[in-house]
């Protein structure tokens, strides 16, 4: 453990390429952040050269977790943004201004309509077998139609 005790710049450095070498071999965003982490350690390692090592190696850790942190803070919150705009997975929200025709109507305004290869429940006003219709809305396993003229 004697080697620790005398960890210099090019220590850090080495380690801090190591990780984003392994970052490239096996992808997991975080190891970035880390080897990022060693390389500013040995930066502030050469300009305040008479740190002591319990100090170099805390900073790491918590410059370590505050990058990789403030990464995910930053990646969840857009994909979260980026989930809201796409109709990826979403086959309901899909469907807006999709056009069919009405395959069965019932007297409340509610039936089945046809789409493409699938049938949904649809809602909607004045309808008739037969009519083409588009999607206005979506609510549950619900379609709400208008006839297109």
């Amino acid at each position: 453990m004697e080697w620790l005790a005398t960890w210099s710049v090019w220590h850090w450095l080495i380690l801090g390429f190591g990780l984003l070498i392994a970052e490239i071999l096996i992808p997991g965003v975080f190891l970035l952040w880390w080897g990022l982490a060693a390389i500013i350690i040995a930066g502030v390692m050469a300009l305040f050269v008479t740190l002591s090592l319990t100090f170099l190696v805390i900073g790491y850790a918590i410059l370590a977790i505050i990058l990789s942190f403030s990464w995910w803070k930053y990646q969840h919150g857009k994909d979260l943004q980026d989930q809201s705009h796409t109709s990826l997975n979403q086959r309901d929200h899909a469907m807006l201004g999709t056009k069919g025709i009405v395959q069965e109507v019932n007297e409340n305004g509610i039936g089945r309509g046809h789409f493409g290869d699938t049938t949904w429940r649809i809602q909607g006003k004045h309808l008739q077998v037969g009519d083409a219709i588009e999607v206005y809305n979506v609510e549950g396993i619900t379609l709400f139609v208008k006839k297109v003229e």
